[in-house]
């Protein structure tokens, strides 16, 4: 059976109303005007030309759900030219997003914060999606039973440039390994086969539930998830308050039992000279088209108003934030 929970912190659906108007009116959402203009002033206008979206590695959700949003923009907008380009994750697509123009990256809210302040043209944020959870995955063979095990050891931490180094890295700090394990700098994509032939015996990943490229690995050979939660408050402690104590739940991945861990928010992207028109309909876009993206990506099925508006430190983009307005009961 796919998986369908719900993260703590995302609202049930039977909150939604509620909650989604409480948020949206501390924003001052209203529902009529923004500074004098209508609406729909630029609702039905859009930049057309090309859309590159920074997504991440191909085995990753990041990936398969920009894929997906690309073909839906591709669909829905005339004239507009969307396509996914594999990257190494959060910290490549910010860095990638300080070209300017109409361009969209996924990154994670950690990620995120080190560029709100950084030089270079602002970001801003249509939505936040759904949550990464931290994944610190061991053969089920080993004798690794916690993070403290793996003193001496190889370990991925991600790609070059991606947000699972950084999260990594703040972990293995929190936990006082820096230079107790040896650090591999490999994705997804080279972890699992690295795993399976020795050249590390533990790697890292953030993503989304489930994330294509474990549950393939965890079909092929038996997996163990290190519990994390616990080093959730020092984490936070030390490098701000992007980071949770989370549950990835039994059966998220084939014999694989539940284990607590560390969760942060996933933002869509963009910079600020993005198009205002091209941002609403790109908003407009994820939510009505929530179930086609959810056949694809599961943590899709997550997105709703409540929640998509909670984006700092990044502030919204005024395309996605006159959706918001448009939709406000």
């Amino acid at each position: 059976m796919p998986y369908r929970a719900r993260p703590f912190g995302y609202p049930s659906r039977a909150s939604m109303p509620d909650r989604r108007t409480a948020l949206l009116a501390g924003l001052g959402l209203a529902a009529t005007a923004v500074g004098g203009c209508a609406l729909t002033a630029s609702a039905n206008d859009y930049r057309k030309g090309t859309l590159p979206i920074a997504t991440g590695l191909a085995d990753g959700v990041y990936y398969q759900y920009g894929r997906r949003l690309a073909r839906l923009i591709g669909d829905r907008l005339p004239g507009v030219r969307a396509s996914p380009d594999v990257t190494s994750g959060s910290l490549d697509n910010l860095r990638w997003l300080r070209w300017g123009g109409d361009r969209l990256a996924f990154t994670a809210a950690d990620a995120a914060g080190t560029a709100v302040t950084a030089p270079g043209e602002p970001i801003r944020a249509l939505a936040r999606l759904y949550d990464d959870y931290l994944h610190l995955v061991v053969l089920e063979s080993s004798n690794f039973r916690t993070i403290d095990d793996l003193r001496g050891h190889h370990v991925g931490v991600g790609a070059k440039g991606s947000g699972v180094e950084l999260v990594a890295r703040r972990v293995l700090a929190a936990a006082g390994l820096t230079e107790l394990v040896t650090p591999m700098r490999i994705g997804l994509d080279y972890s699992a086969a690295a795993l399976r032939s020795g050249l590390v015996d533990a790697f890292f990943w953030s993503g989304g539930l489930p994330t294509a490229g474990i549950a393939e690995l965890a079909g092929r050979v038996p997996l163990r998830l290190i519990p994390l939660g616990g080093l959730a408050p020092e984490v936070r402690r030390h490098y701000g308050p992007y980071y949770r104590t989370a549950t990835i739940p039994s059966g998220t991945y084939v014999n694989v039992d539940e284990t607590q861990t560390i969760a942060l928010a996933n933002f869509l992207v963009g910079p600020a000279s993005l198009d205002d028109g091209l941002a609403y309909r790109v908003t407009e876009i994820l939510f009505r088209n929530r179930d086609a993206l959810a056949a694809a990506v599961p943590s899709a099925e997550l997105l709703d108003v409540g929640s998509a508006v909670q984006t700092d430190p990044v502030p919204l983009h005024p395309g996605a934030l006159r959706y918001y307005r448009s939709v406000k009961r």
